[in-house]
């Protein structure tokens, strides 16, 4: 393999992680695949996230790091609206060390089906806005929007999730504009102190020379608190060569 094919490869794994990360702030972190939990009338959720992925091939290694601060509010005992906000770091081999804010989410979750049997479906319909920097490689350009349906089934210490999405990603950058997610997700709450988080996902790729972003993901959850949750995860890019990993970090508070 030349060396221009390896750099495509990685470029393209570094622009799939960042995609991911930016997703990654809409679900319970460590997890991307989202639940249908919301906050309770009146009530706030802070969430504060750190993910750090490498890819390596056989000549470089390129680094994506980003941090992100969502803020959540419960409007009725089934509906939240959030803002999400992330800060970017890209490292790439022959390139200019790029930093700065990344397009941020406005969105909304709304809870409309729960029965006896642990069963719950919610939309969440989020808008991304323009607000990283095109020229710097960290934002679209233009706004997007999206919508996502969201299951999850509860039974004792196990919780199943499932999310399928639909993004129209409008951009500057030529990146594909119609795009497609399915994702799910198994929780194990094996005290009541810790939980288990396995997930795994695919979606159509924004970049037009790649088909399909593929992920698996694992990590635990410490419930510190009752309203007090940190978590680790790691995450790695499964299909075309060279892989991302990514490793992540996060704390949610409520109240």
């Amino acid at each position: 393999m030349t060396f221009d094919m390896l750099s495509r490869f990685s470029s393209c794994a570094l622009t799939a992680s960042l995609l991911v990360a930016s997703v990654s702030a809409q679900a319970a972190h460590p997890l991307l695949t989202d639940d249908t939990g919301t906050q309770g009338e009146g009530n706030w959720q802070l969430e504060v996230n750190t993910d750090h992925t490498r890819v390596r091939d056989e000549v470089n290694t390129s680094w994506a790091r980003t941090a992100s601060v969502a803020l959540t509010r419960g409007v009725t005992g089934a509906l939240d609206l959030a803002f999400s906000v992330p800060w970017m770091q890209v490292s790439e081999p022959g390139e200019e060390h790029r930093q700065g804010v990344g397009d941020t989410t406005l969105q909304a979750k709304w809870r409309f089906h729960e029965d006896e049997n642990g069963w719950s479906l919610a939309l969440r319909p989020a808008v991304l806005l323009p607000a990283g920097s095109v020229s710097k490689g960290l934002g679209n350009g233009r706004m997007s929007a999206g919508v996502a349906l969201i299951s999850a089934l509860e039974r004792g210490a196990w919780t199943w999730l499932a999310n399928a999405g639909y993004t129209w990603n409008d951009n500057k950058i030529g990146d594909r504009k119609q795009l497609w997610s399915l994702s799910t997700a198994l929780l194990h709450s094996f005290t009541p102190r810790w939980s288990l988080a396995m997930d795994v996902g695919i979606s159509r790729s924004a970049d037009p020379r790649v088909n399909h972003n593929k992920y698996g993901l694992i990590g635990v959850i410490h419930h510190a608190g009752k309203n007090l949750d940190l978590d680790i995860g790691w995450r790695r890019s499964l299909g075309a060569a060279p892989a991302a990993n990514t490793l992540g970090a996060g704390m949610t508070l409520r109240w």
